[in-house]
């Protein structure tokens, strides 16, 4: 799958679900093993919000290599409050299973991510990189320019 692909693919993977969090808050916590109290579901429904506004960043973004790389960079940080969350929830599931199932699936999510996030980085052409950073990868060999990104 070509990058901006992946990042389209995930992009309406944070809208679905967004959707699920604002629509089945109370499936949710179930599947989860807490009880079904009003602060857990609005947590859900506030997470929901932010997954469908990464979703559409991610979706309507014009200039694929510079900015749809700072969207789905911006999910990483995201991730890493799910899964403090899903650590804070384990404390208090009755149901572990749910709660590990669940941080799997953000697991594996932040793993795209992250691959995605790198990849668009790489497509970024020396013009489109800071001053800064363009001036120093123009000194570089090549061998070494194409490590740079990774930073290597």
């Amino acid at each position: 799958m070509k990058d901006i692909q992946l990042a389209r693919a995930l992009g309406w993977a944070r809208m679905g679900i967004g959707l699920t969090e604002i629509a089945a808050p109370r499936w949710l916590t179930n599947q989860l093993g807490l009880d079904d109290r009003h602060e857990y579901r609005g947590i859900l429904r506030v997470l929901g919000i932010r997954e469908i506004m990464a979703g559409v960043g991610i979706l309507t973004e014009d200039k694929p290599e510079e900015r749809l790389a700072a969207g789905v960079w911006g999910r990483v940080a995201g991730d890493a409050l799910d899964v403090a969350l899903l650590g804070a929830a384990s404390k208090k599931t009755q149901s572990p299973g749910g709660v590990a199932a669940a941080a799997a699936m953000v697991v594996g999510i932040t793993i795209l991510d992250v691959l995605c996030g790198q990849r668009l980085q790489q497509r970024q052409q020396p013009e489109t990189l800071p001053a800064r950073d363009r001036l120093r990868t123009e000194r570089l060999p090549a061998s070494e320019r194409e490590l740079e990104p990774l930073g290597v």
